[in-house]
């Protein structure tokens, strides 16, 4: 079961729970909850972290979960609302990273963004153990990343940080975040021409309010150079069975997201040699400029 991408919160205004209720009494959390890092989590330890833990904490680790790898800037742009690492906000982000990292309800994965400068906001986080654990007492699933390969880290940090930035762009008014889905929630599955049950499997789906009453859909490739003009065909080849099995009533147009105008010309040129109607579904537009993409076409 997934959950669709959890909005960012103001403030830490909840803070820790005051006292636990009657089905705790007679626990008290350890003073240091990190001490244990065994791999084996135990049903009490779960139990006095998640009695720890704030509705913050748990919009942090349903988005990892949602998102499967997140760095510490990203998060703390995501939930503490700042890129400036020296402000007071994102200090408390880190800290607070720090404190689920220790109790391992996420886990830093062995690669860093950038140098060793880069500090905690260069740490790549997943689910941990004990995440995954109270994850699935509130009847969610997903696996958990232990070893990814360089590649994988790079292309699933890109596809994160479109919906960080996404969400900047709704709280600044640039654009209206209605939902963000992360894969595998955003593949569709339908029926080809041949009859047999084929799955799409964009990278990202979302839709972004386009006035008072309407909305955009759509459906997100997120390229980072990698793959070679063939997979580009086979995969827009794929979008255009989509959109002519009628599958959903308001088709999502598609968006190749690139790093840099090079690459943006080569999709174009596959895109170009394709049938009708793809000069109409296809976009194409750079990496760091989703969020203005879709505000623009949003309004037009």
């Amino acid at each position: 079961m997934r959950r669709p991408v959890a909005q960012p919160v103001g403030s830490e205004a909840n803070g820790r729970k005051a006292m636990l209720d009657a089905a705790s009494r007679g626990f008290s959390p350890p003073k240091d909850l990190a001490s244990a890092r065994s791999s084996y989590i135990t049903p009490e330890r779960v139990f006095l972290v998640s009695r720890e833990l704030v509705e913050r904490d748990w919009q942090i680790l349903n988005f990892v979960s949602d998102c499967r790898l997140a760095s510490g800037k990203q998060l703390v742009r995501q939930y503490w609302q700042t890129a400036d690492r020296e402000a007071n906000a994102a200090r408390a982000g880190r800290r607070a990273l720090k404190r689920l990292s220790d109790w391992r309800v996420l886990d830093a994965m062995p690669r860093r963004i950038g140098s060793r400068r880069s500090g905690s906001d260069g740490l790549v986080y997943g689910v941990g153990r004990l995440g995954v654990r109270l994850l699935a007492q509130r009847g969610y699933s997903g696996p958990r990343i232990e070893a990814p390969s360089a590649l994988y880290v790079a292309h699933t940090l890109s596809s994160t940080d479109v919906v960080v930035a996404l969400h900047e762009a709704d709280r600044g008014g640039v654009l209206e975040l209605i939902e963000a889905q992360f894969e595998p929630a955003c593949w569709r599955g339908f029926i080809g021409a041949g009859g047999g049950r084929v799955m799409l499997k964009p990278d990202l789906f979302v839709r972004v309010g386009a006035g008072s009453v309407s909305e955009d859909r759509w459906l997100i490739e997120v390229d980072l150079a990698t793959e070679a003009s063939a997979t580009i065909r086979s995969k827009a080849t794929r979008h255009l069975a989509y959109y002519r099995s009628g599958s959903e009533p308001v088709h999502p147009r598609v968006l190749w997201a690139v790093p840099d105008m090079r690459r943006a010309e080569q999709i174009a040129e596959v895109l170009r040699r394709l049938p009708a109607p793809a000069d109409r579904l296809f976009s194409i537009c750079l990496l760091d400029e989703v969020a203005g993409f879709l505000a623009s076409e949003a309004s037009s």
